[in-house]
């Protein structure tokens, strides 16, 4: 009994360990891309912190069933390596045995995975996307650098002097299908609804897919920003999409108690070669694995036959690990 606390022991505490490290890694490294995009005005600045805080249980996802296989193999090969699996196997913990115990922290981690991909991942992430979609034409107009190109909404814009009034010497660029219009203004500022673009001054020229130019003389003209809308329809069926994950719940349930079969062998190590000879090629194996099952995630079509190859080619590859391994014995 107490050899069976001090192994799910160190399971878990090395889970938990492995799993904040990358957390970690993740979060600063999402953070700093996110500040990236809002320094170059594409997001809103003040939700970075808050996107990130809401895709945590995307990325634990993928980080727990991580943490979870490097700490059976860092587990075990600190207990070889320091000869105390040895004595461990003697006191009656058989590989049969040490499988039975991995089941209590698998299942575990399990229902943990299914709770955020089925439950609280696809709600979270349809608030984070909304959030970095709903970045305001006031954001992006307020960032613009004169003599430079910008991206504001729908439409290309480039100023070439910038002041209180607004944008000064304007040129903008829109598509609407196969027809661009091309406009060059005197000033340009934004309407009331902070959403729309009000040009003085200026010439508009549009060419149509039947390649015939209009020129048009304005005193007065407006851009209507329609991409915000474009982008809800896109939105909401990215939501719906996000509802019907319990395929890839199932997959990562299967995925955690497959790597427990491939990293119990693969953890065997000799002694005099150290404890950490086998967390290499464990991650190389850990991250095809892995790897593969998100190439084929978002392939609503064939996903369920694709994740099923998958599990099976790493099943019959823990099979074949575990009969060398005995054979090797």
């Amino acid at each position: 009994m107490i050899l069976n606390r001090y192994f799910l022991k160190s399971i878990f505490s090395y889970t938990l360990s492995i799993s904040l490290i990358f957390i970690l890694l993740i979060v600063s490294s999402r953070t700093i891309q996110y500040l990236e995009q809002a320094s170059r005005g594409e997001i809103n600045a003040e939700v970075v912190f808050t996107v990130v805080l809401l895709r945590l249980p995307e990325f634990l996802e993928l980080i727990l069933p991580l943490g979870f296989f490097l700490s059976i193999v860092l587990t075990i090969g600190r207990l070889r390596a320091d000869s105390e699996f040895v004595i461990m196997e003697q006191a009656g913990l058989s590989a049969l045995k040490t499988y039975y115990l991995l089941l209590i922290p698998a299942t575990s981690i399990s229902i943990i995975l299914i709770y955020f991909s089925m439950v609280l991942s696809p709600g979270l992430d349809a608030k984070a996307k909304n959030l970095l979609e709903s970045e305001s034409i006031q954001d992006s107009f307020n960032t613009i650098t004169p003599g430079q190109f910008h991206k504001v909404g729908g439409f290309i814009v480039f100023a070439r002097n910038k002041d209180d009034k607004g944008l000064q010497e304007v040129f903008t660029l829109q598509k609407d299908g196969d027809a661009e219009k091309i406009i060059k203004a005197k000033t340009i500022n934004l309407s009331d609804n902070k959403q729309d673009l009000i040009l003085k001054n200026g010439i508009a020229y549009s060419i149509s897919d039947l390649e015939k130019l209009e020129v048009i003389e304005f005193t007065n003209s407006t851009i209507v920003n329609n991409h915000s809308e474009a982008r809800a329809a896109i939105s909401s069926a990215e939501i719906e999409k996000g509802t019907n994950s319990c395929i890839w719940s199932i997959s990562l349930v299967m995925l955690i108690f497959i790597s427990v079969f491939i990293a119990l062998p693969i953890s065997k190590i000799n002694p005099r070669k150290g404890r950490y000879s086998r967390v290499l090629p464990a991650l190389l194996l850990f991250s095809i694995y892995i790897g593969l099952l998100l190439s084929f995630k978002g392939e609503e079509e064939s996903n369920t036959f694709s994740f099923s190859v998958i599990h099976i080619i790493f099943l019959l590859a823990a099979l074949f690990l575990n009969f060398n391994s005995k054979r090797l014995a």
